[in-house]
């Protein structure tokens, strides 16, 4: 049985109007059109539906049985078909993302506070997790977008650079490094250095000459998982830290400089990470365009 949208609702008219003539008016359809509709719907059911008479169409036994059906079908694909659109829209939805910790409590609040102002209706989600799981939620399905510092991913995911950010060094604010424009790693050397993830050192070391390398390598060394135990660290004189542009809320709250450190210069990039496989989602697409927007405003360093 090969049942059409149209016929049904050629027949759902026509039962409602009780004639030919104003239901055709009301799908502004010819009345001979209309009724080619409802004839092949007959067809298809091998039965008659209406029952026509010179004035007037009346249901059969069998329309009337058919009828509820059809109004039923017709309101679940409305129901559905708005359902959709509101999502299309951004008018209602889920959106669940993760990000590290320091980016979860310093760019992310930024970026979903401008979202939801433009989607009201969409209620957005976010896990800070540690950066080493942060790609694991959007390989379990348990969030959409993942939003942190590159890291290593394989076919499963894709990956896109909203933009690449300078580390600075953190310093109190009675420290000599506080008053200058500039600091050089080299330099670092007679102050304890305070790792802000137990990844730093794998990745700023390649960048490093051999003295550098050995002063980050020496056993006065300290390594957490947190840049704001870090940042609690630097605040109490226990030692340095260094820190990406958008932490700057975060260090201006412990009352902490931001210098910059070069020779070498540290930059990493920062991405948005979803399932390779997967499309996005209209709340998802719409948050990596205002995720985009706030890149192009962020400082290069």
């Amino acid at each position: 049985m090969n049942l059409t949208l149209r016929q049904l609702r050629a027949f759902a008219a026509v039962a409602g109007a009780g004639s030919f003539t104003a239901a055709a008016q009301q799908l502004h359809l010819t009345q001979s059109a209309l009724s080619v509709l409802v004839r092949e719907l007959e067809r298809e059911m091998g039965v008659q539906l209406l029952d026509r008479h010179t004035r007037r169409v009346q249901l059969s036994e069998a329309g009337r049985e058919f009828l509820p059906s059809v109004h039923r079908l017709l309101g679940d694909l409305a129901g559905a078909v708005a359902s959709v659109t509101d999502l299309r829209d951004k008018k209602k939805g889920l959106l669940r993302l993760a990000a590290p910790q320091l980016m979860a409590c310093t760019l992310m609040p930024r970026v979903i506070a401008a979202y939801r102002e433009a989607f009201p209706d969409v209620d957005v989600r976010l896990a800070d997790t540690l950066p080493e799981h942060l790609l694991a939620g959007v390989v379990a399905g348990d969030v959409e977008l993942a939003v942190g510092q590159d890291v290593a991913v394989d076919a499963a995911i894709e990956r896109r650079v909203l933009f690449r950010d300078r580390h600075w060094l953190i310093c109190p604010p009675d420290h000599a490094f506080a008053r200058r424009r500039k600091v050089r790693w080299h330099e670092l050397e007679p102050y304890v250095f305070i790792a802000p993830t137990r990844d730093f050192r794998q990745r700023v070391l390649p960048e490093l000459g051999p003295a550098e390398r050995a002063y980050m390598l020496r056993p006065g060394t300290q390594e957490v998982s947190y840049m704001t135990t870090a940042l609690g660290m630097v605040a109490s004189g226990l030692g340095l830290t260094v820190c990406p542009t958008y932490s700057a809320p975060l260090v201006r709250a412990h009352g902490l400089q931001m210098v910059r450190l070069e020779a070498p210069d540290f930059h990493r990039e920062v991405c948005v990470y979803s399932a390779a496989r997967r499309s996005l989602s209209p709340a998802a697409a719409s948050f990596v365009g205002i995720l985009e927007r706030f890149a192009k405003g962020h400082p290069r360093g």
